[in-house]
């Protein structure tokens, strides 16, 4: 690979040749430590790669062998920049843009919340904005641990985050306390714990010692397979302990509350065909408004539309197009009937359990019931469910010297 990239930063020649002997002058070559490479006979003929320096030096071999040579193709960057010379413009604006592309891939330039129902994504937007970590700012500055730190203990109902930098993008991961937690695979060695209050249905260890059976009852911070293995002599002594990644399949019986309400009386919007459509563009977080619709609704809807620029999946760049849609509506006081507002409620509770059902979780039993009260609908109950309520712990190495050393003692004693 070195070897092929340094000829095509000095350049090469492809050769061919014609006459008597030309085995004679591959011979003269190979003694000369000339060298030539993808020699391809044809017919009485051959054809070869070498170096430019390298065919000022076949002169006197083809004076002596005979020999009638013909450059058939020349590569190499010298003779692509021959070729295009006279277009120094060009290559300057290439310079210039790999130069741009560089500092772009410094900075961040999107960033994408994923998951959650009770908290969108432009309400945790708006947070980070406030804590300074938006579009623009640089990748070095971004703390992944200090931001998951932050929003946890801005929501307290938020009970796992992840902040991950992919190329220029910044990717905000949540979920709620309602939902359950995913596993994050390590390679360092870790226990792997309970992540809530469950009974054990299930359990088979591939790597690791098992510390629970099926039907124990464990708590949120419980070690169900720990990942330091005991190493036992032939006569049941510990000669050793050595910390590895716990592997298992665990199934726990666990529930989960739900609770969800909302009023009869509500306020519906009644679109007028009236509406103004405006276009715009952003550039390094500063928005140009190509045409800026004027408009003098009482009462409207705004609808944002916006792209941004990206050259892959993780690289994003600071320009942004997009448009912005402005429709009157007028407001209409309205009431679902108690059919209406037990359809609402049995759709919201069917889609929390697609989401459960995302996290493979399976629902055993549903004790949710829906009632109409005071005007207000309301659905709460529990619902017992089957899930991999676990999650890994990295072994703490003052854990791990600990172990070692009071194994050692024993033995000692």
């Amino acid at each position: 690979m070195l070897r092929r990239l340094k000829h095509w930063l000095l350049g090469y020649l492809t050769v061919h040749i014609s006459g008597r002997s030309p085995e004679r002058f591959i011979n003269l070559c190979s003694n000369r430590r000339i060298y030539i490479w993808n020699i391809i006979r044809e017919n009485e003929n051959y054809k070869f790669n070498l170096t430019v320096k390298n065919y000022k030096k076949l002169m006197p071999i083809f004076r002596k062998t005979k020999l009638i040579p013909k450059i058939e193709k020349k590569h190499g960057l010298p003779f692509f920049i021959n070729r295009y010379k006279k277009r120094k413009g060009f290559f300057l604006g290439l310079i210039i843009c790999i130069i741009l592309v560089y500092i772009m891939s410094l900075y961040i330039w999107d960033i994408e919340v994923l998951g959650g129902s009770k908290y969108t994504p432009e309400a945790i937007l708006k947070f980070l904005s406030e804590n300074n970590i938006k579009a623009g700012i640089k990748k070095k500055n971004i703390d992944g641990s200090k931001i998951e730190e932050e929003i946890r203990l801005a929501y307290e109902d938020i009970g796992w985050v992840s902040a991950e930098v992919k190329g220029t993008r910044l990717i905000i991961r949540i979920r709620e306390t309602n939902m359950p937690t995913p596993v994050i695979r390590t390679t360092a060695p870790s226990h792997i714990v309970a992540t809530k209050d469950a009974v054990i249905k299930e359990i088979i260890t591939r790597s690791g010692t098992p510390m629970v059976k099926p039907g124990d009852v464990v708590r949120k911070g419980d070690i169900l397979v720990s990942g330091i293995i005991e190493v036992m002599d032939d006569f049941g002594g510990i000669l050793s302990k050595k910390p590895v990644v716990a592997s298992a399949d665990i199934v726990c019986k666990s529930f989960y509350d739900y609770y969800d309400s909302f009023p009869l009386d509500h306020t519906i919007r009644i679109f007028t065909n009236k509406q103004k459509k405006g276009y715009y563009i952003t550039l390094l977080g500063k928005k140009l408004f190509l045409y800026h619709p004027r408009y003098s609704y009482s009462m409207y809807d705004i609808i944002v539309n916006e792209n941004t620029l990206h050259i892959t999946n993780t690289f994003y760049l600071p320009f942004q197009y997009g448009t912005i849609t402005v429709r009157e509506y007028i407001e209409q006081k309205d009431k679902y009937s108690e059919n209406e507002a037990l359809e609402i409620a049995k759709n919201k509770l069917q889609r929390y359990f697609d989401k459960l059902s995302e996290n493979k979780v399976t629902i055993t039993k549903n004790n949710v019931d829906t009632t109409i009260k005071n005007n207000t609908c309301i659905s709460k109950g529990r619902i017992l469910v089957e899930e991999p309520a676990w999650e890994y712990k990295i072994i703490d190495e003052s854990e791990w010297r600990i172990e070692q050393t009071d194994e050692y003692n024993g033995n000692n004693n």
